[in-house]
């Protein structure tokens, strides 16, 4: 796979919106020698053609199709026959029951727990049992992510139920939310 081959591929998906590659999918395009086709991809990666996000995938990191939140949009890529949300501390932060920020995106998954370390950050899936149709109110589509997230009540379920740390969880705040509601959403 010659560089000017792989740039003119990946600006072509790039104009239907396809931004990250399998490795699976790259064989498809460039069907070539299984060893010339790692070799020519690790000395693109090194000139920053391509970059490689975890074991399989791949990330063109010139597309202009890149989601604003790419690290939460590699989630489906990683874990693509599991159900995941968005929970535990990245859902709490965000609901400002946490007041620091986590350092990585914490995730529910049928799958199993697993931390990948991308060039966009730290995704740490933790495995649940619970099903989908069992969290029915208990999770929300995000549109603007394209994922779902845990509700405040759930996501301090799911971090007690992981024996997380639950000292970085403000009590105060915590009980006034998830008391204050019937429904165990926040509300603002």
């Amino acid at each position: 796979m010659r560089i000017k081959d792989l740039i003119k591929t990946l600006d072509r998906w790039d104009q239907r919106g396809f931004w990250a590659f399998t490795a699976a999918t790259l064989k498809l395009l460039f069907p070539e020698d299984d060893r010339a086709r790692i070799k020519a991809l690790t000395n693109h990666q090194d000139a920053g053609i391509i970059e490689r996000v975890a074991r399989g995938l791949y990330v063109n990191p010139r597309a202009r199709s890149l989601p604003p939140d790419v690290l939460s949009s590699l989630i489906p890529w990683l874990r693509p026959w599991d159900f995941n949300y968005l929970s535990l501390e990245s859902a709490l932060s965000e609901a400002g029951l946490i007041s620091q920020i986590p350092s990585r995106l914490t995730v529910m998954t049928t799958g199993r727990s697993q931390t990948f370390g991308t060039p966009y950050g730290t995704i740490e899936f933790t495995h649940t049992a619970q099903m989908p149709e069992h969290l029915s109110g208990d999770v929300v589509w995000d549109l603007q992510r394209g994922m779902w997230v845990a509700t405040p009540a759930r996501a301090h379920r799911d971090l007690t139920k992981a024996r997380r740390n639950l000292g970085l969880v403000n009590p105060v705040t915590a009980s006034e939310a998830l008391e204050g509601t019937s429904d165990g959403l926040l509300h603002v």
